[in-house]
């Protein structure tokens, strides 16, 4: 858009301005962030506004549509419109079959229009390297003890994680940003796996705030833009195996691998850190920290330089942050919390020792955020699980959530927590953010990556959950919720030899129900019914399945199949679980739309968001065109959602106040 010799080319209409060469956009007279990409498509649209631009010319011109989906374009326009303050389409018109136009204002016909660059407010540039440190600090001042590790790691892979991007990585949404660091002396890692820290000493619990330092490492390295991160369940699991360290890496698919121990003597604590170049079978940077536990605030700047040195990084570091919470706090809600490391499926004894311990650290530290969030995610990860007692477990999670973002706006675990209590109240778009601002604060968190995905999908979003799979499944290759999730997913977009392929290599006793659906919908009715009969007796959908494959065989069979269908959704199961929709219901000759509506509706307000997939399976579109599916998304608030997130590829919005699904 630059003119040689005309100064920045500044874009001005309404109260916007945009700033070409800057990258800047301003509305009202402020700054507004907006991410490279989502500015790399405004800048595209503006340089030919009014044209109706394809979402593959989209996705060619700013991601040259590698690695990407629809969703990702469908989330960069949510974004701009956000951004523009647009949420009757005013600028960013949607135009259905096609893809999207921006429209100026009358007057406004061109895109390169110069204007002064004292129109825009100064803003002084914050170099790549201290932004990303000083983002890490807004807020309240958290992770200490674990900062002391963090950091030092987390400068040490700063500018290999910018340069690793230049070098042909998948893009991100910030792919854009350039790094201000010098190249790194070391091969730029495709993916880092952190493994648990080792304790060393006599301290019978030092293994677990050993565990609880390492966990804290992953998530801080996690949240460099570019810089994968293996999951703490991934890594965590090799720490007893009898296996190379490559071999763990190829596992991980891991290229650097960091590893260290942790001893702590009384008011001392000995740190010893190493990077390892898997392919290079060579550590590639080692350093050992001495400190006493008081003093490890202090000592943040001299760490830093020192990896610096190593890297021979350029970069100006700001002084080490006051510390604001107490070590030994830190220590024991470490210790807590790792008790719950593993508590939440079926094994109660360690969750209620995590709750015993959670509860009593906040009794004695009520003001302490970061336990009141782990409190109420155990007891909503104990609440998923088919068992009676659920709905107190999550009214619970969710008092706790609240306390936690009292204290602390930020707590990702409350933000889990409260962005599910948004979905089942069907706030989708608080649903959305909260998910999403989870991630982001927590990138390393499956479970977190895995409920945005399914939510992002109950709502119609289904590629861009299976995209928010694809990544998790990176940084936890082997993971069983993961494969099951995907199997779901790409069942729900039609591919099901796919997704059978998937749903093999997810645990056999939670995708067993999935398994067989997925045999129905490539009516390999066989199949379904070898798998239905392996499955337990008293497992709670067996005989509806059964009587429907009979009455698939033989039509004089319906009657008996709907009445097991529905003798399932109205009793519990063994476990005290109670569901009000069959999918059996979907293979009826003659479909009650109005009770399939209000039985997904029910179970998706109970907190089963897969349940409600069923709205957007291709063999559905009767469901679809149907009046109690229309009256559904006008009153559960999907249509408004749709209208500011972006369209489904199989909805679109007709006239102005009206919509038609496929």
């Amino acid at each position: 858009m630059s003119v040689p010799g005309t100064g920045p080319q500044v874009l001005a209409f309404d109260d916007i301005v945009v700033d070409f060469d800057a990258h800047r956009l301003c509305k009202a007279g402020a700054d507004v962030a907006l991410e490279p990409k989502a500015f790399a498509v405004l800048r595209t649209m503006l340089e030919r506004p009014g044209h109706a631009f394809g979402r593959d010319e989209l996705l060619d011109a700013v991601w040259g549509h590698r690695h990407v989906t629809p969703g990702v374009l469908v989330r960069v326009v949510g974004l701009i419109r956000k951004s523009l303050g647009d949420d009757h389409e005013r600028y960013l018109q949607t135009v259905h079959g096609v893809g999207y136009r921006f429209v100026l204002p009358a007057g406004r016909a061109g895109a390169d229009v110069p204007l002064p660059a004292a129109a825009l407010p100064a803003v002084a540039p914050v170099p790549a390297a201290r932004r990303v440190l000083h983002e890490r600090r807004v807020g309240p001042r958290r992770h200490s003890l674990a900062r002391l590790l963090a950091l030092s790691t987390l400068l040490l892979v700063l500018a290999v994680a910018w340069s690793w991007r230049d070098a042909g990585a998948p893009p991100t949404a910030d792919d854009d940003a350039a790094p201000t660091a010098a190249p790194a002396a070391v091969s730029p890692p495709a993916l880092l796996a952190v493994l648990p820290l080792r304790a060393l000493g006599d301290d019978p619990r030092g293994q677990d705030f050993a565990d609880g330092l390492s966990e804290e490492m992953i998530t801080t390295l996690a949240r460099i833009d570019g810089l994968r991160v293996s999951a703490r369940s991934a890594s965590f699991r090799y720490r007893e195996a009898a296996l190379p360290l490559v071999e763990v890496a190829r596992r991980l698919g891991a290229s650097h691998v960091l590893e260290g121990s942790v001893r702590q003597d009384g008011a001392r604590l000995r740190i010893a850190l190493r990077l390892v170049d898997v392919a290079a079978d060579r550590a590639v940077w080692s350093e050992s920290f001495d400190r006493r536990v008081e003093d490890l605030f202090a000592v943040q700047s001299e760490i830093a330089q020192a990896v610096a040195e190593v890297l021979r990084l350029r970069m100006v570091l700001q002084a080490s942050p006051t510390a604001s919470e107490d070590p030994a706090l830190y220590r024991r809600f470490l210790l807590a919390r790792q008790l719950s490391a593993n508590a939440a499926g079926n094994d109660l004894v360690p969750a209620a020792k995590a709750e015993a311990a959670l509860r009593a650290l906040v009794a004695d530290h009520p003001d302490y955020a970061r336990a009141w969030g782990a409190l109420a995610v155990l007891q909503f990860d104990r609440s998923v699980r088919p068992r009676a007692g659920n709905d107190a477990l999550l009214m619970d999670a969710e008092r706790l959530a609240a306390r936690a973002l009292a204290l602390d706006p930020a707590q990702p675990d409350a933000l889990a927590v409260i962005a599910g209590q948004a979905c089942r109240e069907q706030r989708w778009s608080d649903c959305l953010a909260q998910s999403r601002r989870a991630v982001r604060l927590a990138p390393s968190d499956v479970g977190s990556r895995l409920r945005l995905a399914l939510r992002q999908a109950q709502m119609g979003y289904v590629e861009m959950g299976l995209q928010e799979l694809q990544g998790a499944l990176v940084i936890h290759p082997d993971s069983g919720g993961l494969y099951m999730a995907q199997g779901r997913l790409l069942d729900t977009l039609g591919r099901h030899d796919e997704a059978r392929v998937s749903l093999a290599r997810a645990s056999p006793a939670r995708s067993r129900t999935a398994r067989v659906l997925n045999a129905f919908w490539r009516e390999d009715w066989a199949d379904a019914r070898a798998i239905s009969l392996s499955h337990p007796r008293d497992d709670h959908w067996r005989a509806s399945q059964l009587a429907t494959l009979d009455a698939i065989a033989d039509p004089a069979r319906w009657p008996a199949a709907l009445s097991l269908i529905e003798v399932s959704e109205n009793t519990a199961s063994s476990e005290g679980e109670r569901v009000s929709y069959n999918f059996m219901r979907m293979w009826l000759p003659e479909r009650d739309y109005a009770r399939d509506v209000a039985g997904l509706d029910q179970t998706q307000k109970a907190g089963f968001s897969s349940y409600q997939l069923v709205f957007w399976q291709p063999g559905q579109g009767a469901l679809r065109q149907s009046a109690p599916f229309r009256t559904y998304v006008r009153e559960s608030g999907l249509l408004a959602l749709w209208r500011a997130e972006g369209w489904l590829s199989m909805c679109r919005a007709e006239g102005a106040d009206d919509f038609r699904c496929d």
